[in-house]
């Protein structure tokens, strides 16, 4: 999994994977010239630098065959507040009364919900559509799967997890700042900060620390008429890489206490102590992958341990469905296409092994004795006691049937069910020969658990070549079905 950050300044990049300890893993990071400017710009020019960027990005990366998860920064979302609910049409208007845009030309996400004895709320992100269309049309056209594209915040406080406190983060950019405030009382608003800007808080020197009282000063405030409640003395974050901004007293004394840093469930590898919290939220938003797992696993979901029984956060991906399902199917057109290059190489091989045997043999020339010793030797075996010709025909029409059954059982995940089965082949001679020794239907909540339960099967050596043949989904149930095929490899003693 690839998170990609579109900052102003700068594009950050972490590869990473979810392993089945429950651990993120992380494999990689690095930074990319700024790319957020050509989703936002208009013309030609802008388009054509967002492919060269997505080019870079495949030569750099594994994001041409890998999911993709972008985030974008809040203070370019046209909406982001906790509002009273009604329905769409009372949204509408209070949007359109509040930035002049029409609901058509937004998408929306409304990924916190709040109720009794909290206020009954829903937090709200709109941001226009061009942007994020612009990003699905160049990213289709380089065959990258984008799944998710969600605002920052909510990434980061996916992360941080104290969905029991309030949680204002403050997004510092050179030219850029915006505080988000997030509160188990009422969910989550934006106040534009421009005062926190890196440039006017290094060139303000003495008078940016009561910039700095200022800013909070006036969120404290809005969050005390967005909230019923709220801490006054609420601990801001502040991701800014840049420590002169960092030991402004005013700042320093109302950050957390404690660093913050990735949680006990993500393995930074080699990843800088240091660096971790301005790369919390490409983290944070690879953690959906928590949330794609089967039932079963949620169980042991460390995301929500936290979270109040009144404070329910759903999906703040803003894709459209149709897209977010297009970047499946390309996902799974490259791993079928992998695997027929894989299998089109094996056969490839053993047409050129059969033919070079059967030049080489081809060569030689029996002796008329031998000949007759042969035929004679041939005639002789029929007699050969009845007995060992069975054990040898027994032995030869063995196909390991409950070795087979019991290695599927063992490589399925949760989740995942069989429909259908069928273990062997008519003739037993070719079972072990076959590339279809195993035919199987699976069912499954969604294609993630059938990618899993190849990867299973691939690391044990009585199989070989598991393939997904197909993927599709059954209209009654909504359930995924892969029919898949599975070739036999070494036998087990």
């Amino acid at each position: 999994m690839i998170a990609i950050y579109f900052r102003p300044d700068v594009t950050q990049v972490l590869q990473s994977s979810l392993g089945k300890d429950m651990k993120l893993h992380i494999e990689g990071y690095e930074e990319m010239e700024p790319a957020l400017p050509y989703l936002l710009d208009e013309g030609a020019a802008a388009k054509a630098s967002l492919t060269r960027f997505l080019q870079e990005l495949k030569k750099d990366s594994d994001a041409g065959s890998d999911d993709v998860y972008a985030i974008l920064p809040d203070y370019v979302f046209s909406y982001v507040e906790s509002v009273e609910y009604i329905n769409d049409e009372n949204l509408a208007v209070t949007i359109k009364e509040q930035t002049g845009e029409e609901m058509e030309n937004l998408y929306i996400t409304k990924p916190v919900i709040t109720e009794s004895p909290a206020p009954d709320r829903q937090s709200v992100y709109a941001i226009q559509k061009r942007y994020i269309d612009r990003l699905i049309s160049a990213s289709m056209q380089e065959r990258i799967a984008i799944i998710s594209v969600e605002p920052a915040s909510m990434a980061f406080f996916r992360i941080y997890g104290k969905w029991a406190e309030e949680m204002p983060l403050v997004e510092m950019f050179p030219e850029h700042a915006s505080i988000i405030t997030y509160s188990p009382a009422g969910g989550i608003f934006l106040s534009d900060a421009p005062t926190l800007q890196e440039k006017e808080l290094l060139a303000d020197g003495a008078k940016s620390n009561d910039s700095i009282l200022t800013a909070y000063a006036a969120n404290d405030f809005a969050a005390g008429q967005t909230y019923l409640n709220v801490n006054t003395d609420m601990h801001y974050v502040v991701l800014t890489d840049n420590q002169n901004i960092l030991n402004i007293p005013s700042l320093r004394f109302r950050l957390p206490p404690e660093p913050v840093a990735f949680p006990e469930y993500i393995d930074s590898g080699g990843f800088p102590k240091g660096m971790e919290l301005i790369w919390m939220p490409l983290a944070g938003t690879l953690l959906q992958a928590f949330d794609d797992l089967p039932e079963k696993m949620q169980v042991d979901n460390p995301l929500y341990e936290s979270l109040p029984p009144f404070v329910h956060i759903e999906s703040a991906n803003l894709l459209p469905d149709l897209a977010r399902q297009a970047a499946r199917n390309r996902q799974w057109k490259r791993v079928i296409g992998r695997v027929s290059k894989m299998l089109s190489g094996t056969f490839a091989a053993a047409i050129c092994v059969e033919i070079a045997f059967i030049l080489y043999f081809s060569t030689f020339a029996v002796p008329q004795g031998l000949q007759a010793d042969y035929n004679k030797a041939k005639m002789d075996l029929e007699s050969i006691n009845h007995e060992v010709e069975v054990i040898g025909q027994a032995k030869k029409e063995n196909q390991h049937t409950f070795q087979a059954f019991h290695g599927l059982a063992e490589a399925r995940p949760d989740g995942c069910g069989f429909a259908d089965l069928k273990i062997g082949s008519d003739n037993p001679e070719n079972a072990k020969k076959s590339l279809e020794y195993i035919q199987l239907t699976a069912v499954a909540g969604n294609e993630l658990i059938f990618q899993q339960f190849r990867e299973n099967l691939a690391e044990d050596s009585f199989f070989t070549s598991p393939s997904i043949n197909s993927i599709s989904a059954d209209t009654t149930s909504g359930f995924k079905v892969a029919r898949m095929t599975i070739a036999k490899g070494e036998d087990k003693e």
